[in-house]
């Protein structure tokens, strides 16, 4: 018992420790257990089987159909048969398949029937459309899903790396500085003024970054932020964002979106209905066609039919909502591919944006370093204190800092460009 008992506490500590690095695997752990994700998935699996439901020929089902019990004036009835209906072949809307009855009392089944059914008026075109736009849907929310997470989990990432940094460089900042007050003669008031006001901004800063570190969620199972995990994040997202473009045709690519083909194929099941607009006002009788396959002289065609005549005035809403449905369709569908060029246009303009506050930065680490080397060289020689000799090394660190930044900013924006396009992890266009 002990050695069964043990090895799962040994190795898993061990797992645990080796995957804190590995980006990859906590992006999958944390998107497994997102509820986002799981109702995502259920989603697409749904709108899958509604659409091989349609598209496919051979379509299996199985149904049951127990005893009813019916009480009345002359007591209790009860049909005592269990009937398997065993569906086989979509073709035309007709569900072609078999069934058996089974009675209960004597324990034996009846005839074997061959049987069709199908509605009279079905909307053939108008349910593909439906069943079109729902899976289109259901598998760009899965994507956008993704990249959602992708984004949330990489910037919580990049934060905290930035705010540890900035909070080791202000503390040893603020550190530096309480010693240069305290070193002020209280005689001269003006430089002490000065002193204090550093160090009050200084620990300002420091605050305020100890306030963002202490908002950043924790990750899946709680595993530690790590200067190996943020490489290994940098590594991932630079190799996976390596060959995006913004040279692109925006337009082109908003319109291969699954969002705005689900949009688009439901603006045509609108139009489609609204061509039977009339279906409410007519009887839409169902049609079943029994064989027995013992006795194929014995089969029999039946009609059900159930229609509504003093509804409320229903079928009048249900008619003008048809026709109503495709200026709807047709108005979403352009509001969305307006909005969605927008966004799109305003993430590639970002970037050229973030690539000048890229410049910016390496022009404020050249001025930085030129700083601290000059300081440098006159505290070498005795003619700079020691404190603003730390004070220009921390400044420049502090700008290096700044310009990694704006290069996480770009590796952020990059994901959401490709999040905005459309790309799942691969690089096609769903």
């Amino acid at each position: 018992m002990k050695k069964y008992f043990l090895m799962p506490i040994i190795i898993f500590p061990v797992v645990i420790f080796a995957s804190n690095t590995n980006f990859l695997s906590i992006y999958n752990m944390g998107l497994n257990q997102n509820p986002s994700y799981q109702s995502a998935t259920l989603q697409l699996i749904q709108a899958q089987n509604n659409l091989d439901a349609i598209n496919s020929f051979f379509y299996p089902t199985l149904s049951l159909t127990t005893s009813s019990f019916t009480l009345n004036a002359s007591g209790v009835s009860v049909t005592s048969q269990l009937s398997f209906t065993l569906g086989l072949l979509n073709l035309y809307s007709t569900q072609i398949g078999f069934s058996l009855p089974l009675n209960l009392n004597s324990l034996s089944f009846g005839n074997l029937y061959i049987s069709a059914s199908r509605n009279l008026i079905v909307e053939d075109k108008a349910n593909l459309m439906q069943a079109k736009s729902s899976y289109s849907g259901a598998l760009w929310n899965l994507e956008n899903t993704k990249w959602s997470y992708l984004n949330t989990i990489v910037q919580n990432i990049f934060n905290w790396y930035f705010y540890q940094k900035m909070i080791d460089l202000y503390s040893q900042e603020v550190q530096i500085l309480e010693g240069v007050y305290k070193s002020v003669s209280p005689l001269n008031q003006s430089q002490q003024n000065s002193a204090y006001q550093q160090l009050l901004s200084a620990m300002s800063s420091l605050q305020t970054y100890k306030n963002s570190l202490i908002s950043i969620q924790p990750l899946p199972n709680f595993t530690p932020y790590s200067t190996e995990l943020y490489k290994d994040t940098i590594s991932f997202v630079s190799s996976l964002t390596s060959n995006l473009s913004t040279n692109v045709d925006v337009n082109e690519i908003v319109s291969q979106r699954q969002d705005i083909q689900s949009l688009e194929y439901q603006y045509m099941a609108y139009k489609y209905q609204a061509d039977l607009w009339y279906l409410p006002f007519i009887p839409n009788p169902s049609i079943t066609f029994l064989l027995p396959v013992n006795n194929p002289s014995k089969w029999s065609l039946s009609l059900n039919l159930n229609f509504s005549i003093l509804n409320g005035g229903s079928n009048i809403l249900q008619s003008r909502q048809r026709l109503t449905n495709v200026t709807i369709g047709r108005e979403n569908l352009q509001n969305a591919t307006t909005t969605d060029i927008s966004s799109l246009k305003g993430l590639l303009l970002n970037q050229k944006t973030l690539q000048i506050n890229l410049l910016a930065a390496q022009n404020n680490v050249q001025t930085a370093l030129q700083n601290f080397q000059t300081i440098k060289a006159l505290y070498e020689k005795g003619l700079e204190s020691f404190d603003n000799y730390m004070l220009a090394n921390i400044n420049y660190q502090i700008s290096l800092l700044n310009q990694e930044r704006v290069q996480q900013q770009i590796l952020l924006n990059k994901i959401q460009i490709m999040q905005m396009e459309g790309m799942p992890f691969g690089g096609e266009i769903i």
